[in-house]
């Protein structure tokens, strides 16, 4: 038998944890879809957006969830 009751559920639900990434990458792709420039150039600055964007995302997560410790 399961002690499902008894088990605390702590933390956001898992689907939560994606809604920033989410976030990002609709506005990336509404960013570089109104631009009008070289197919190849438009591609390399999706992949720099997306790798710098997550990088941002991570610190700042992993900051506010160290203030909420606090």
């Amino acid at each position: 038998m399961s002690n499902f009751n008894s088990r605390k559920l702590e933390g956001t639900p898992s689907w939560m944890r994606f809604a920033p990434y989410l976030a990002l990458g609709i506005l990336i792709f509404s960013l570089n879809s109104a631009s009008e420039l070289n197919y190849f150039l438009r591609g390399y600055l999706v992949i720099i957006e997306a790798q710098a964007g997550i990088v941002l995302l991570y610190f700042a997560m992993s900051k506010l969830r160290t203030n909420k410790n606090k």
